[in-house]
């Protein structure tokens, strides 16, 4: 035996970690004697690379073969990674299609309720394989407290801006800029056309009015329905898409949209918090998603004919 302590320990194997890295952290608890002995087990039984991320409950009265194989079997909990840029929608549909007990018309009733678009904040979670809806919310909030509002509470003291307002257009900023320096730059672009009255003309805000009309059913005037599969950001968008009527179109109506559009990452947050300056007040992206900006309309013409056509 390894050790006669039969108290259960909770051991967490990263995304990305590899035998030596495990077997280090295996010594560092106390879980194993000897780092060498446990690699050159796994190694010779052929299961190295079968060990798989997620939580693990191992105690120090474990053998070395009772540890490697409960290793390989599978995890207490389920990495998840809810990556930037998705509707609440999409991280439900996430969510199921990884085996997790969600039904999506309850996701949506309680995203809706407790306007939680926008704060199902992007990143690599653990969650216990049993999780009922209310545990991984609660689990995301936490760390979205922890990330944004604990995180960043000094730069959004001296921005000014409340929370609602920073998390609506970092989720524009979000859809339409992909590098931190071109997030930064059309934040300050977006800013400049709200402090000066123009429509913000963001083709993500239309993408999803049409996709929340298309891909969803109105219910008892206040529930939608998930239909699946669905496209949840179309891209070709036709002239009649950019006069429909709803309050998130940012080409009809002035301002922001009532909320967030998607669920914003860390970055597209500090481009609102911290914007760059800038003589553009135009912006596209091409083909490949390069963004060409502009200064003047004329300018934004010719971009269009050029990297559009």
């Amino acid at each position: 035996m390894e050790g006669s302590n039969k108290e259960t320990i909770v051991f967490v194997i990263d995304k990305g970690e590899g035998v030596s890295e495990i077997t280090a952290k295996l010594k560092e608890q106390g879980l194993i004697k000897n780092q060498l002995s446990f690699k050159v087990w796994v190694v010779v039984a052929g299961i190295a690379k079968k060990i798989k991320a997620g939580s693990y409950y191992l105690s120090r009265s474990m053998t070395t073969p009772e540890i490697a194989s409960i290793l390989t079997k599978g995890a207490a909990d389920r990495w998840l990674t809810i990556v930037e840029g998705l509707r609440a929608e999409q991280i439900g549909e996430l969510l199921i299609k990884e085996g997790f007990a969600i039904n999506p018309e309850n996701w949506e009733k309680e995203i809706e309720t407790n306007k939680l678009e926008g704060q199902l904040f992007p990143d690599s979670y653990l969650f216990p394989k049993s999780s009922t809806q209310a545990a991984i919310l609660k689990i995301i909030r936490k760390n979205f407290q922890k990330k944004v509002i604990d995180g960043l509470k000094n730069e959004l003291t001296a921005s000014g801006k409340n929370q609602d307002f920073v998390l609506t257009l970092a989720s524009l900023v979000e859809r339409e800029a992909k590098t931190p320096q071109d997030r930064a730059l059309v934040a300050g672009i977006l800013l400049k056309r709200l402090e000066n009255d123009w429509p913000l003309q963001v083709d993500a805000t239309v993408q999803y009015a049409v996709a929340s009309q298309k891909c969803s059913i109105l219910k008892n005037q206040a529930l939608l329905i998930l239909k699946s599969p669905c496209d949840w950001w179309p891209r070709e968008l036709t002239a009649g898409d950019l006069q429909i009527k709803s309050t998130y179109n940012t080409y009809i109506y002035h301002g922001l949209p009532p909320g967030p559009i998607c669920n914003p990452g860390l970055s597209s947050i500090k481009a609102v918090l911290s914007p760059t300056q800038s003589p553009y007040w135009y912006y596209l992206s091409d083909k490949n998603g390069v963004i060409h900006y502009a200064k003047t309309d004329k300018e934004q013409s010719d971009n269009k004919e050029k990297y559009l056509k």
